[in-house]
């Protein structure tokens, strides 16, 4: 039985999977911070499908870039329960994670997230999810001078790249907005696998993608 996580974002979301299907996945807004509703939210699903923490046997995390305090406390969640058990802790991409909607749909997919500040993290892949451009933090008109034409827009950084888009009358198929679903790091896990061991090393010097120092950081940088 594997659990996913994700914390990148406002919202949260947590999934289970065991024998080959989706178990459990559920997607929830914190109207407090990840650090108090994370833990409870992954027992409720153990209970809910009669597992105890001692059967998972593999985390998968999205890993950013995204939100500071929420990849710090889905990182520290994950390595918790993967030290606990001595059990795989594997990372993805929160943008491929994004771009997986769009999966061998024919096209390249943008995904751009929110990153405040008037930016957007964003990174362009192929129809198969490889990678083309990025991952970049960048001010929206500077994706331009990616090749974007008629591709799939999809992330809560689309309303910013939008206006730009248009101006310059770029071609592109916007995908409606949704939260972020962990189960999909089942699927990538699928269409990326690769050997799943127990590595303490690797596990301690797992770091959160974040692509660029925290707000507070460039705010005291530039005063």
């Amino acid at each position: 039985m594997k659990l996913a996580l994700d914390t990148s974002q406002n919202s949260g979301s947590i999934a289970l999977w065991n024998s080959g299907r989706v178990l459990y996945s559920a997607c929830f807004d914190i109207s407090i911070t990840h650090s108090e509703t994370l833990m409870p939210q992954v027992d409720a699903a153990l209970t809910f499908c009669g597992f105890q923490p001692a059967d998972i046997s593999a985390v998968y995390l999205a890993n950013g870039p995204g939100s500071f305090t929420g990849l710090r406390i889905g990182l520290a969640t994950a390595k918790g329960i993967a030290f606990g058990l001595k059990i795989p802790l594997r990372a993805f991409s929160t943008l491929q994670l994004e771009a997986l909607c769009r999966y061998r749909c024919g096209r390249k997919v943008l995904a751009v997230l929110d990153a405040k500040m008037r930016e957007v993290y964003a990174a362009l892949y192929d129809e198969e999810l490889n990678v083309l451009e990025g991952p970049a933090v960048l001010a929206p008109e500077e994706l331009l001078n990616w090749d974007l034409s008629w591709a799939y827009l999809t992330g809560s950084g689309s309303k910013l790249l939008k206006p730009s888009l248009e101006e310059r009358g770029i071609p592109f198929v916007p995908v409606p907005e949704a939260p972020l679903d962990a189960s999909g790091l089942f699927t990538l896990a699928a269409i990326f696998p690769r050997e799943e061991n127990y590595d303490f090393q690797q596990l301690a010097s797992l770091e959160p993608f974040y692509l660029r120092e925290s707000t507070a950081q460039v705010r005291r940088q530039g005063n």
